[in-house]
């Protein structure tokens, strides 16, 4: 019945966009009825664009009057306790109390908190989103002024030209929504399916290699299954199914939990900061996985500069409102080291920390529940390192949509036990299982391969600890910028991209395999674009990169795999060197010690 309503709606809605300039909802045959309802539609239209071009004189008007504000007081304003600000085509705009009602939650904001976000922010959304609805219901509190210095160590050219880029693809139609283009990918997933079903129940008696053999192929096939909806289960997550955001909730609600057990709110909370903050070691979710895995290794020891973990404390995680373990941890210090060696079996068993993590993000938005975290306000801060730190809120979704999101997870759970115990035994329950499990290990691999060999930041895009390297240098050592200096320019959004995130090559018969994950600088770049158009973007964006002289960098899947592990390894190295002159530090000290008590 739903998808019975969701065709007859799309259907409905293209009949209606055909049928002319004027749109008109209500067809009729004769000349006359026509021709007064386009004139009628005519009439409309124009009043529309006169209300539009009115409320852009007044807004700009307005903007004129605002007082100035410099980059620093901007920068000051990037808490909850002492108001957020983030500035927007020059003008700078106090969200503060906007942040709460943010589909893309609080997390996502504050990663841009405090500087210019209007890269990020085109980059995210729909342009009509900006200018007619969060623009319009947050308060302008002034105008941002650039001085000499800062214009001269900005790169604002390249994002000139992306967004001149973005403009064209909108105006073009590489934005719209194809429903059409979802029905191999649909009728795939359900063969693979079927396929597999058949093959579990053909050989669950585990009689013979062959039955064990039989089992285990359609386990795969099902494995493949749930990589294959999980592609869906992305598009649906950025609204490029149906271009609507409520019909693209309800379908990410029954892909995502129902046929997945992985909860759409919880994977928005985490996949939005990601795309804003993209390997930003402070509010990037992704790739904060200490104490078992290190992907860089700030997050054991500090640098040169003193940014990254101490003795005392690991990073602070904006994400999780929590110190992350440092090498303080003895998994860290004893265990990482040879993360390389175990990074391909953890993954295996990974999608069980999405469904704990995705159980726990129901429990924690739960409206029925008295809990703390429902307040947008800050709700705790601590000071060791002289910042103040802040632990922010989790929205609370509306009652039905939370029952929604609870019985989609109940029902995945429900019918994967169903179909465990109608197997012959609980060791081809076991088997089945699995084999399923450790076939979805290759959607993880797919998910982080393209960002964790390569640059990580301190904090936002680059602004501090980022990277920067040449077309004409990719192949030599990359060298540190520090953003923060007034003789390096700061890294761009979109520089960043290039910097943060790898392509993986390969044949256009594979794309299936891939599911548009191997397009993720595009997908980074135009979020929005869905992922039919990925590979005609490509060589768009790889242009104004050559024009701009910055590297990207695209691999073959093995490739990219060896340069993951090459870097795993490395960082490895280094965490166990630290540890190696922290236990050195400790036992000088302890020497040390011992020779002052006999002294006295």
């Amino acid at each position: 019945n739903f998808f019975c309503r969701l065709i007859h709606y799309l259907l409905l809605n293209n009949k209606n966009t055909n049928m002319g300039k004027g749109g008109q909802k209500h067809y009729n045959d004769t000349t006359a009825t026509s021709a007064s309802s386009s004139v009628d539609d005519a009439d409309d239209d124009t009043t529309k664009r006169n209300q539009k071009t009115k409320s852009l004189l007044l807004l700009k008007k307005r903007n004129k009057n605002l007082p100035a504000i410099t980059t620093a007081q901007l920068a000051s304003k990037c808490t909850l306790s002492g108001g957020v600000w983030l500035a927007y085509e020059g003008i700078v705009y106090d969200v503060t109390r906007w942040i709460p009602k943010h589909p893309g939650g609080i997390r996502a904001v504050m990663s841009s908190a405090g500087r210019d976000a209007t890269a990020v922010m085109k980059s995210l959304h729909h342009p009509k989103t900006l200018t007619e609805h969060i623009m319009k219901r947050t308060r302008a509190v002034g105008r941002l002024v650039v001085d000499d210095d800062e214009k001269k160590n900005s790169n604002t050219t390249i994002d000139k030209d992306f967004e001149q880029l973005g403009q064209e693809l909108l105006e073009n139609g590489w934005y719209e929504p194809k429903l059409s283009a979802y029905f191999f990918p649909v009728l795939r997933a359900l063969a693979l399916f079927g396929t597999g079903l058949t093959l579990v129940y053909s050989g669950d008696n585990l009689e013979s290699t062959y039955d064990v053999l039989t089992l285990m192929a359609g386990s795969v096939l099902i494995g493949l299954f749930f990589q294959n909806v999980a592609f869906l289960g992305h598009d649906a997550g950025h609204g490029s199914i149906t271009g609507r955001f409520d019909w693209d909730l309800y379908l990410g609600l029954v892909v995502g939990n129902g046929l997945t057990g992985i909860d759409l709110g919880w994977w928005k909370s985490t996949h939005y900061v990601h795309h804003s903050a993209t390997n930003s070691l402070h509010d990037d979710p992704d790739i904060q996985h200490m104490p078992l895995l290190c992907f860089e290794e700030r997050y054991a020891v500090a640098d040169s500069s003193g940014e990254g973990s101490t003795t005392t404390d690991g990073l602070w995680s904006t994400y999780h409102g929590r110190y992350l373990p440092g090498l303080q941890h003895f998994l860290c210090r004893y265990i990482v080291p040879y993360q390389h060696y175990y990074f391909y079996p953890t993954l295996c068993v990974a999608r069980f920390s999405l469904h704990i993590m995705s159980i726990v993000h129901v429990v924690q938005t739960c409206p029925l529940l008295p809990s703390t975290t429902s307040s947008s306000e800050e709700i705790s801060s601590t000071s060791s390192d002289g910042k103040v730190k802040e632990r922010y809120a989790w929205p609370q979704p509306s009652l039905p949509l939370w029952c929604l999101q609870a019985g989609s997870l109940v029902f995945y759970w429900t019918m994967l036990v169903l179909f465990l115990t109608s197997l012959d035994s609980w060791q081809a329950a076991a088997l089945t299982l699995s084999c399923i499990y450790i076939t979805t290990g290759i959607l993880h691999v797919q998910i982080v391969l393209s960002h964790i060999p390569m640059q990580y930041c301190a904090d936002g895009h680059g602004r501090t600890g980022g990277r920067r390297h040449g077309a004409a240098a990719a192949s030599s050592d990359d060298v540190v910028v520090d953003s923060s200096s007034s003789s390096s320019p700061e890294i761009s959004y979109y520089e960043w991209q290039a910097l943060s995130t790898m392509d993986v090559d390969c044949p256009a018969w594979m794309d299936w395999f891939h599911g548009g994950l191997q397009f993720q600088l595009e997908h980074h770049l135009f979020p929005r674009v869905p992922r039919r158009n990925l590979r005609k973007l490509m060589k768009k964006t790889d242009a104004l990169f050559q024009k701009h002289n910055i590297a990207v960098t695209r691999k073959p899947f093995l490739a990219a795999n060896v340069k993951l592990l090459q870097h795993m390894q490395r960082v490895g190295r280094a965490v166990q060197n630290a540890a190696a002159a922290a236990q050195q530090q400790q036992e000088e000290l302890f020497v040390s010690a011992e020779k002052t008590v006999k002294t006295e």
